[in-house]
């Protein structure tokens, strides 16, 4: 059910967390680094799993440090995990702009080739989801004059006023253009790819043809895994629902052992074990694990990982560091 909330000082903050019996260690540095950081990224990001009571709100040997602790942490791991989204990202560029110029664009002639739809694969139209977005996008518009005399610029002109290093060019080649693809732009261009070319980039990715769907799975949710990122949201709170367009991300379930309703941070960081080496996360979780126990907070680290897919640290080690 929506609610409703009023602004609050800091003051105001710090009083509230005591009426629900939160300690604080050093309630100065409390209000301090609530002025620098997020209320809700702190306190309501991760009260669910602290709380001895929800209605009404109470807790029982917890303080405002546990809290920290854990939003330094979700902090330091949501860093680890956008660096290596980025590595499939660079990878999926590189694969998608050699793979597709080598068969479409292989002269000067044909270096515009990756913006005509005729080199593409047209979605069904019984899948609206793709469809729709391949009639309108981005990278197949070129310049368009308007009713009032106007011209609205094409995606290639328009790169051109953007970008210094796309401006260089009178007929940027793909594997320049892609540089300033976003990750959603990158997943429906490899949607769009016909079979030769998908072929192609999934064996870049050691997959083959029949891991189409997989490979789509893969990618929206490591979209959507770096949106959460990017707007610095709490990766330890990674959960995403299936959405029927993708099969409820059956293959990918099926791919990682995933049997529960949504994918968590577990299931993501198996996904980006398929390609790219996690230990640095893991390690990053164990430090996480080892502190929390040194201050007798092992409980509090385990509720965390529960969250995040598996309660026990054991497991994290012994799937990902191999």
């Amino acid at each position: 059910m929506a609610i409703d909330k009023e602004f609050k000082t800091i003051d105001e903050q710090v009083l509230l967390l005591k009426s629900r019996n939160l300690q604080f260690n050093d309630e100065q540095t409390a209000k301090e680094l609530l002025k620098k950081y997020n209320y809700f990224d702190i306190i309501n990001g991760t009260e669910n799993i602290l709380l001895k009571s929800i209605k009404p709100k109470d807790y029982e040997n917890i303080l405002f440090e546990d809290f920290y602790e854990i939003y330094k942490f979700d902090t330091k791991l949501r860093i680890l995990t956008l660096q290596k989204i980025f590595e499939v990202e660079a990878r999926l560029k590189t694969s998608l702009a050699y793979n597709f110029s080598s068969q479409f664009c292989t002269t000067i002639k044909d270096t515009l080739n990756y913006r005509e739809r005729q080199y593409y694969q047209t979605p069904s139209v019984t899948n609206n989801y793709l469809y729709s977005t391949f009639m309108t996008f981005d990278l197949f518009k070129r310049n368009t004059r308007m009713l009032n005399g106007t011209v609205k610029l094409g995606f290639i002109e328009r790169k051109k006023r953007e970008k210094d290093y796309v401006r260089t060019y009178n007929k940027p080649p793909f594997w320049v253009i892609i540089k300033d693809f976003s990750f959603g732009d990158l997943y429906f261009t490899y949607c769009f790819q016909k079979d030769v070319i998908k072929t192609k980039v999934l064996s870049d990715f050691g997959l083959l043809l029949q891991d189409d769907d997989l490979f789509q799975q893969i990618l929206h949710t490591l979209k959507y895994a770096r949106n959460c990122c990017a707007h610095l949201e709490l990766i330890t709170r990674f959960k995403l629902l299936g959405i029927p367009e993708l099969n409820n991300y059956r293959e990918l379930k099926n791919s990682i052992g995933c049997t529960h309703k949504n994918l968590s941070y577990y299931d993501l960081l198996k996904i980006l074990a398929k390609f790219c080496d996690v230990k640095e996360i893991v390690e990053e979780i164990s430090v996480f694990h080892r502190n929390m126990y040194l201050i007798n907070r092992t409980q509090i680290a385990e509720k965390l990982l529960k969250r995040m897919g598996n309660a026990n640290i054991d497991n994290w080690q012994k799937d990902f560091q191999k």
